[in-house]
């Protein structure tokens, strides 16, 4: 098995799905397993290390959400 190791940036900014207000204030971080296809003929599984961010709109009815990667995660 290929294991790949990633980690989103600190310093990028994310829409909150529920207001669409941008926010970089960080909650935590957790890792994501994405399994893939395979490569080579060998599985695939991304472990993506991601940030739960606070929703800054105080009028937000969320008031965290995880930020995505692109093409990766949704």
């Amino acid at each position: 098995m290929l294991r790949i190791t990633a980690f989103t940036r600190d310093d990028v900014s994310q829409p909150c799905p529920g207001c669409g207000q941008m926010s970089d204030w960080t909650h935590s971080r957790y890792v994501r397993h994405v399994a893939d296809e395979t490569v080579g003929g060998r599985p695939v599984v991304i472990d993506l290390s991601v940030r739960r961010l606070y929703c800054e709109n105080p009028a937000c009815p969320r008031t965290t959400f995880v930020e995505q990667a692109d093409g990766l995660t949704g």
